[in-house]
């Protein structure tokens, strides 16, 4: 199973692969997502999406084990279709506004703030969206190494600026697992509960699922009942302090398996599709 996930990752990310292992032994991921066009040429369609797995720096098509990227250049490659400044796709960092895109008139390569800002700043924790300009349907795909750990830094959550009775901050998680919202640490960070309009949530970026503690039964309520490996969400604090949050991992559920299928992104102005998540070890 290992020899043939490394096959189609390598397909997939053509002379970007990111299908090669060291010989230390590690986990092989990948997160296929379907980025719908909208039909029509420089008609934008956007994906929604977050980092689940480890990134190495990729050199002449060959990922380099225990050379950690944030570089969209080693995460995303040449999936994206390139252009100029404002005709080629784009990776776009919702918390800052930072984004990458690859020049047509460079050959492909990649540029922005995004690819060039120190070693790149396209880190886990984060959301993020692929921008399609092209009208036409794509296919992005996230391979890498799994790593569970959640050992990767903290997160700035904001307070809501009066007038304004809620903040919402984008937040995904490095984890190749569904995992469920009571094992996210978030209580434990400074989430705070209540009522059903008063408690804080944890929110998709599309399909309106969402998640909060009641404080009266002290249990988890709403229909988010798990995070999805590649998507991303929004803390929504509803609370006037703000807070740091800090994902520490957890020992369970098990990691996924082949052939599972889990719900989709929703692509700007394009039905809902399927996405298949795989791990091989």
């Amino acid at each position: 199973m290992k020899k043939a996930l490394l096959v189609i990752v390598c397909l997939v990310f053509a002379a970007t692969a990111f299908a090669q292992e060291s010989e230390i032994s590690n986990d092989v991921g990948y997160v296929k997502l379907n980025v719908s066009g909208s039909g029509t040429p420089g008609v934008v369609s956007t994906l929604s999406f977050g980092l689940p797995f480890k990134f190495w720096v990729v050199t002449g098509g060959i990922p380099q084990y225990g050379n950690e990227s944030t570089k969209p250049s080693s995460i995303v490659g040449s999936q994206a279709n390139p252009g100029t400044f404002g005709g080629a796709d784009r990776i776009n960092r919702v918390d800052n506004g930072q984004f990458g895109w690859r020049n047509s008139a460079t050959g492909g390569s990649w540029t922005g703030t995004l690819e060039t800002s120190g070693t790149g700043t396209m880190i886990p924790g984060r959301g993020y969206q692929y921008v399609n300009k092209t009208g036409a349907a794509r296919t992005l795909v996230l391979a890498g190494d799994v790593d569970n750990t959640g050992d990767y830094g903290t997160v700035a959550i904001g307070a809501p600026v009066p007038p304004a009775t809620q903040a919402a901050t984008a937040v995904s998680w490095r984890d190749s697992r569904n995992v469920d919202r009571a094992n996210l640490n978030l209580l434990e960070d400074g989430f705070v509960g209540g009522n059903f309009g008063g408690s804080d949530r944890v929110s998709q970026t599309v399909g309106g699922n969402f998640a909060w503690y009641n404080t009266t039964t002290l249990a988890w309520a709403g229909t988010l009942v798990s995070i999805t490996p590649g998507q991303y969400y929004n803390i929504v604090n509803k609370h006037a302090a703000a807070w740091t949050y800090s994902y520490d991992g957890v020992d369970g559920p098990a990691p996924l398996t082949d052939g599972i299928v889990v719900p989709a992104a929703v692509i700007t102005k394009a039905p809902v599709s399927t996405k298949s998540v795989k791990t091989a070890k």
